[in-house]
């Protein structure tokens, strides 16, 4: 699915509360040329939601918050994250149980992205 948004032309980032590098992480998965932004809150020094998280992976992408989605398993720290700082969001909902009710867009898994763009 990174290769297809890529093939879009469309931007990837990656925001992440985790102590581990997300340059690791790209290398491990072999994104290389896929990831136009990757702020991990162990480098960054603040969590989601905290907006600067979301500010830094804007900045170093390159793009506008209004132009931005971002995709996330957490309602929370993910979705109004992003919200707080004007960009759209969607949960990704992974489990097989109901769909959760909430305002905002769900997924249950990356390929149903597309159809929200």
């Amino acid at each position: 699915m990174l290769r297809e948004l890529a093939a879009r032309q469309l931007k990837i980032g990656l925001i992440s509360n985790s102590h581990r590098s997300l340059d690791d992480f790209v290398e491990h998965f072999r994104l290389h040329g896929l990831v136009a932004a990757a702020v991990s809150s162990a480098e960054h020094g603040y969590l989601k939601p905290h907006p600067s998280i979301f500010e830094a992976a804007l900045a170093q992408a390159g793009v506008e918050a209004r132009e931005a989605l971002m995709v996330g398993d957490s309602l929370t720290h993910d979705v109004r994250g992003a919200h707080a700082v004007g960009m759209r969001g969607v949960l990704l909902h992974r489990g097989n149980g109901p769909l959760p009710d909430v305002d905002v867009p769900v997924i249950r898994n990356l390929t149903d992205l597309p159809a929200l763009l």
